[in-house]
This record gives structure tokens, sequence and C-alpha cells, in this order.
């Protein structure tokens, strides 16, 4: 069960994110996807900006998601595209491991 503390709500235990993989969670009404890249925990919005597609179930690789529909990259740390079809960058939000567990920020990181 999730908790909230402060600006953050623990979302998972850090041991059940192995490198390379996703996991869909909900923080503050919002459908989040969370990533482990490069021994990092990012979460991003779960919606690609160029067809609004999931993008749960694109590779990730190299600290970067590939969108399973029509193939559109995003960096993970930053959200900014790599160029067509998307344009617009995803939502990051910022992540925290603490005590073995995972916790991400209730708002989007500032662009």
């Amino acid at each position: 069960m999730a908790q909230i503390e402060g600006a953050f709500q623990r979302v998972a235990r850090a041991d059940e994110l192995a490198e390379g993989a996703q996991r869909l969670i909900e923080v503050a009404g919002q459908r989040l996807l969370l990533c482990r890249s490069e021994g990092q925990v990012f979460a991003v919005q779960n919606r690609c900006t160029h067809d609004h597609e999931q993008l749960a179930g694109g590779v990730v690789r190299k600290c970067t998601i590939v969108c399973p529909y029509h193939g559109a990259r995003f960096s993970l740390k930053t959200g900014a595209p790599f160029g067509p079809p998307a344009f617009e960058p995803l939502d990051t939000f910022p992540v925290r491991e603490i005590d073995g567990h995972i916790e991400v920020g209730t708002a989007p990181t500032g662009r």
C-alpha cells in the first residue's frame, strides 16, 4: 500500500524494480511509468506526447524509453523527445530511494 510522506509518495521496494524494468504506478491521481535504467530510477507520464498512447511496454535502455506504438524516443532524465514523431516533452517526476524504498514526487519536475 502506498504511503504519502510530504511531497513524495512511496510506490515500491527498490529491489522490486530490476535494471531495464518498468512498472505502472499511480501518484496523486496520475498514472505514471516507473523505470530503472543505468542504475537510476525514473518516473514519467505514461502517455506518449505524439499520439497519446501508453508508453508502458516500450523499450527502456540507456536512460531512454521508446514508445511501443510509433517509435517516439524520450529521455527518461528530462522527458525531452529525440525528434519526430514526438515534439513535446514528457512530464517527469522526482524520484528518490530511501531505506530500500522508491518514492516519487507528487508534482512534475519543472522544465
